[in-house]
């Protein structure tokens, strides 16, 4: 089986697809912006011209139309500018964005398969199921992925290759450890930013009522053990991870045509 964590690409495309769907953009498309970048999509998607190619193998411009399309509308709905030149540097942000993830995911995919990393139909199946839980029905999932611009098919690719990329990164992952002094540091980082909070907030002159207070209150080092051995651990694994993709980058024959 694969592994349970998700990729950073794979839960972005699952929550861009159900704030697109569910944020109106799906209600048959009346959006007028929503029409115009599906335009625009599909007139990328034309012209066959890739947006990278990574040793020989393109990545598809329809794809990161599509993707780049989605990311800008999660970003509207958010309440992000999209206009005016506060705009465009903001789209000119996630196109660097998204064709680092879409490079970098790539690289692992085509590393992946050279070492015969494979995941199963039932492995798939049961992404899919996971995501169409996300919708009440059935339609609704189709309708996200009709805005989305998605064919089923399509979008069990996209699953099949995240999956893989999670895979091979899993299986190369070593055991992460955590010293009981890594821990008090850790700790005592937190203790200090929190009394710089303090400080900051009492110079502004903000009041906090007894409870507010409680709730921001740093726990005492035994309660918070566990939850910092585990976000310590997601970091030691995560720079292991970004080392060895790091490395595969650099091995790979990389070019940007954007």
């Amino acid at each position: 089986m694969v592994p349970k964590k998700r990729s950073i690409l794979l839960v972005t495309l699952l929550l861009t697809m159900f704030m697109v769907a569910c944020g109106g953009a799906g209600e048959d498309l009346e959006n007028d912006e929503a029409l115009e970048n599906g335009e625009q999509a599909e007139a990328v998607q034309e012209t066959g011209e890739p947006v990278a190619m990574v040793n020989g193998e393109a990545i598809d411009s329809g794809l990161f139309q599509r993707q780049l399309e989605r990311s800008i509308a999660v970003n509207e709905q958010q309440g992000m500018v999209m206009e005016g030149e506060d705009g465009d540097a903001m789209k000119e942000q996630l196109k660097e964005q998204l064709i680092e993830q879409l490079v970098q995911q790539e690289v692992i995919f085509q590393e992946a398969t050279a070492q015969g990393v494979e995941v199963t139909e039932d492995d798939i199946k049961a992404e899919l199921d996971m995501v169409k839980e996300q919708f009440e029905t059935e339609e609704q999932f189709l309708d996200a992925l009709e805005v989305n611009q998605f064919t089923e098919d399509e979008f069990k690719e996209m699953l099949t290759v995240e999956l893989t990329v999670d895979t091979f990164l899993d299986q190369n992952s070593t055991e992460v450890s955590v010293e009981e002094s890594e821990l008090r540091e850790y700790y005592d980082l937190h203790e200090q930013q929190y009394q710089a909070q303090m400080e900051a907030m009492e110079a502004e002159g903000q009041e906090l009522s007894e409870e507010e207070m409680a709730m921001m209150e740093l726990p005492p080092y035994e309660e918070m053990k566990e939850q910092l051995r585990e976000q310590l651990i997601m970091e030691k694994q995560q720079e292991e991870q970004m080392a060895l993709i790091n490395d595969l980058m650099e091995e790979s024959e990389i070019e940007i045509m954007l």
